[in-house]
């Protein structure tokens, strides 16, 4: 069976979850709810953000890479490749 690609979108807000998991786990935070306290949020809204993440606003995602010590950009950057990446 081929594969199907995902769309550009779906692409990017897989991207954004695993970009938001990654720079957690620089702070030490590995859990929902350890990231949702990072982030200042309750962890039912993380839950819902990470589950459905098209849900984000573009304010809390500025929110989110100012918790993480990182830019918007890097959070919408596609890190896989990367070695180490330091979140600037």
């Amino acid at each position: 069976m081929p594969k199907i690609k995902p769309t550009a979108v779906a692409a990017a807000v897989d991207t954004v979850r695993v970009n938001i998991e990654s720079r957690s786990a620089v702070f030490n935070c590995r859990t929902d709810k350890e990231i949702a306290k990072k982030l200042n949020m309750p962890s039912s809204s993380y839950g819902d953000r990470k589950k459905n993440p098209r849900n984000w606003t573009l304010e809390q995602l500025i929110m989110v890479a100012q918790a993480l010590k990182c830019t918007p950009q890097w959070l919408l950057t596609d890190h896989s490749g990367e070695i180490v990446g330091d979140g600037s």
